[in-house]
């Protein structure tokens, strides 16, 4: 059994188990185990950059952060982007809601909307919206065999399409859509799988759009990734004043 560390768009993550998934189980039963969580509690505290381009503009580069604990039942995170603008995350297994709280004034600052994340990609929410159809399996990047479905987010208006490893059964690519339009105007991916403590972890995310791309890359020499112990570690740091 591999273990895996999402962290995708901006990050997008999720400490999982990830179980070998027999590509032609059912559709239902093999997005139901992209949503799974671990029977035992993992964390990760992460260190890495954000860039961001925007056609026109120089480039933005600023320290991003980001700490979670994944329980069985529940994950709880927080990401700080540029040490002042913070936010908590927490989300329930099973339904998959997720609540967002900003840290201080970080609603007003908004450089997490500004670059094109969204808090909630953290942990996923998305892959809990209503799977519309799957579609003809596909290699991503030429190298990793992919199951891709069709998601429906009524909240946000939005259809996902979603790239699922076939073998392990987690997602490495979501493409985003208004209703009603088949042109994506955003685009997440995340790559440079990394080891550490027997665990792997994404170290590199991408996230695209209309005129506008963000990168992110964790320092794997800062990265603390592991079981969660007793007494739990600390994931949250403060914000600058």
């Amino acid at each position: 059994m591999k273990k895996v560390l999402f962290v995708m768009t901006v990050l997008l993550s999720a400490l999982v188990f990830a179980a070998d998934a027999p590509e032609n189980i059912p559709m239902e039963e093999f997005v139901a185990r992209a949503r799974r969580t671990n029977n035992v509690a993992t964390y990760a505290k992460l260190h890495g950059t954000l860039q961001h381009r925007r056609r026109g503009q120089d480039t933005i580069s600023m320290p991003v952060y980001f700490g979670t604990i994944i329980h069985p039942d529940r994950t709880i995170g927080q990401l700080v982007l540029d040490r002042k603008e913070g936010y908590m995350l927490t989300q329930a297994q099973g339904s998959g809601m997720t609540i967002v709280k900003p840290m201080g004034d970080s609603a007003e600052t908004d450089k997490l909307g500004y670059v094109g994340v969204r808090a909630s990609d953290l942990v996923m929410s998305f892959l809990f919206c209503k799977v519309e159809k799957e579609f003809d399996s596909e290699l991503l990047r030429g190298m990793v065999h992919c199951r891709v479905f069709l998601l429906d987010d009524p909240e946000h208006k939005e259809k996902i399409k979603v790239w699922i490893s076939s073998e392990h059964a987690f997602p490495l690519k979501a493409e985003f859509y208004h209703y009603g339009e088949d042109k994506r105007f955003r685009e997440l991916e995340a790559s440079a799988l990394t080891k550490k403590n027997d665990l792997y972890y994404v170290r590199r995310i991408r996230l695209e759009g209309p005129g506008w791309m963000t990168k992110i890359d964790f320092d794997g020499e800062q990265a603390e990734i592991n079981l969660l112990g007793n007494p739990a570690p600390n994931i949250f740091i403060p914000l600058a004043k």
